[in-house]
């Protein structure tokens, strides 16, 4: 048994809108294990992006406490928090986010010169990644010069360039047609059992959720898991996905 790469303890997130505060998040209780895949479903708005971002340490929650890879993140300094974040974590979004006036290879070199790493060693790492997610012979495009599901299998190249301990997906499909979301989503899936990496996903695709070890959904900003029963498993998930479907 190893142990958990996140757990969340009753963490909540209150945002102050004029005079008002909205509780987008409210008593968290989350546990990732190694290599383990997790989906996280519900309404547009519900607060599974502001999850991801408190889970990545990229915005602080209002109260409970985040472990990553053993660290609590509600206790360590900023710049503690980046090297953190550069170390054990990975991160894919709808829109891929990549550096447009850099090519293929330098975007997925970027999260290893950034904590400067040999520049010659981090470009030759960033080559063997986009080989390995099928773009091998795309080193030098720039993003404007590739398909949408060739810039998230660079950004998901980025994500896994580092060897991080679980990659945060937000919506990593959510741009894609139907053929260019599989493509992904079967990549990711097969990169997380390649590389023991642990999968969070935040997505409105049902059958992306279906095929993760569990599912929550977010109601009220509350986490509460969906049973993954057998044989009616994915019905079960489309049928609960029409209900969370965005308007």
């Amino acid at each position: 048994m190893t142990d958990p790469v996140i757990i969340c303890r009753n963490v909540s997130k209150t945002f102050h809108q004029w005079r008002f505060e909205v509780d987008v998040l409210k008593d968290i209780n989350l546990r990732v294990e190694a290599r383990e895949q997790v989906a996280i479903i519900g309404v547009s708005g519900a607060g599974k992006s502001t999850l991801l971002h408190l889970v990545g340490g990229l915005e602080p929650a209002t109260s409970g406490s985040i472990e990553i890879d053993g660290r609590d993140l509600t206790r360590m300094k900023e710049s503690d928090r980046g090297m953190l974040r550069n170390r054990a974590l990975g991160f894919v979004y709808q829109f891929h986010h990549l550096l447009q006036e850099f090519s293929a290879e330098e975007n997925v070199a970027m999260p290893l010169l950034v904590r400067r790493d040999d520049p010659s060693k981090a470009m030759e790492d960033a080559r063997g990644m986009l080989e390995r997610v099928g773009l091998g012979h795309r080193f030098a495009h720039k993003p404007g010069e590739l398909s949408g599901g060739e810039r998230q299998r660079v950004a998901i190249a980025r994500a896994l360039v580092t060897r991080p301990k679980c990659v945060l997906a937000d919506e990593p499909t959510g741009n894609l047609d139907r053929k260019s979301a599989e493509s992904v989503y079967a990549l990711m899936l097969e990169l997380n059992r390649e590389y023991g990496t642990s999968l969070v996903i935040a997505t409105h695709d049902a059958a992306l959720a279906s095929r993760m070890d569990r599912i929550y959904t977010i109601e009220d900003g509350g986490l509460r898991p969906v049973s993954p029963g057998d044989g009616s498993q994915v019905a079960d998930i489309r049928s609960t996905m029409i209900q969370y479907r965005e308007p």
